[in-house]
């Protein structure tokens, strides 16, 4: 997933932690794009034919369509052949190149199919998906869960920024704490958070940038209504959510457009969440405040 991840486990133990990690690997081997082998690599190469995959990528994929639907189209699992025109052809962390993706079709995930009763996938002739930030919000609330089901009395799990709470954290206090990094003054936060239960997830396109082989500057957030990394004039999007699949969905929708824009969004389905712009400025939602730490 191209991250660091954190997990914090509360009334737990060490082997927690451990099969925690495991998960986390394993989720990664199924979902990534630079993984020849992976999930998403072989119905991204089979376009057009069902694929047998785990019940883990039918089930994040379904989130994901699910996601689209929600967004209006905002959020689109189906870009990626957009993202690789534009230059990201290589994994962020390792610098090794993700197998190759010929297809030119995006805006297509109402055509992705999944049949679960036959646990397969079948990406659209033409086109090629990319989980990108839902299977990290995806991953953090499946791990949390099963941390909390194998006994832990509380657990954070953060994949790459992407955070999932639930039950108690440290000293019993009633919530975790999370710190929204200011983009502009890094490692200072812009606000504090309280959440005692749920997803909180920030998109931004202050690290993955680059320059696109036409020479221009890009970045991974590509707005599926023209094929291009979005013209936004937001820095990050953080967006709370009773799951960190949600916020990770809405926090991408927003960054489509601009902070006022994003609000507008955000309010319009009831989710509090918070945008920084490219001139610092801060936007909030009007029932943020109900989180603050």
């Amino acid at each position: 997933m191209g991250c660091e991840s954190h997990v914090i486990v509360t009334g737990g133990t060490d082997l927690m932690l451990d099969q925690a990690e495991q998960r986390l690997r394993e989720l990664e081997s199924l979902w990534s794009r630079f993984l020849a082998n992976s999930d998403i690599t072989r119905a991204n190469q089979a376009a057009g034919l069902p694929v047998r995959v785990h019940e883990d990528t039918l089930a994040v994929v379904l989130r994901s369509i699910e996601a689209w639907k929600q967004t209006n189209g905002l959020f689109d699992i189906t870009v990626l052949p957009a993202l690789v025109n534009h230059g990201y052809t290589h994994s962020a962390t390792t610098a090794s190149a993700a197998p190759r993706v010929s297809q030119q079709i995006i805006g297509v995930s109402g055509s992705v199919h999944v049949d679960v009763a036959h646990a397969t996938l079948c990406v659209p002739a033409g086109g090629a998906i990319d989980l990108g930030g839902i299977g990290k919000g995806f991953a953090a609330d499946l791990v949390v869960e099963e941390l909390i089901e194998s006994g832990a009395r509380g657990a954070l799990v953060n994949v790459g920024g992407d955070i999932c709470v639930m039950g108690d954290p440290y000293d019993n206090d009633e919530s975790w704490v999370i710190g929204i990094e200011d983009p502009g003054a890094a490692p200072d936060h812009v606000a504090r958070i309280a959440l005692s239960q749920g997803g909180i997830a920030t998109s931004g396109t202050t690290i993955r940038r680059w320059t696109s082989p036409s020479g221009e500057n890009a970045h991974h957030l590509i707005d599926p209504s023209t094929a291009l990394p979005a013209t936004t004039t937001l820095l990050t999007a953080t967006v709370i959510a009773g799951d960190t699949a949600t916020a990770e969905a809405f926090a991408t929708a927003a960054m489509m457009s601009d902070g006022p824009t994003a609000i507008a969004l955000l309010e319009h389905v009831g989710l509090a969440g918070l945008m920084v712009a490219i001139d610092l400025s801060v936007y909030r939602t009007t029932n943020l405040e109900a989180f603050s730490a």
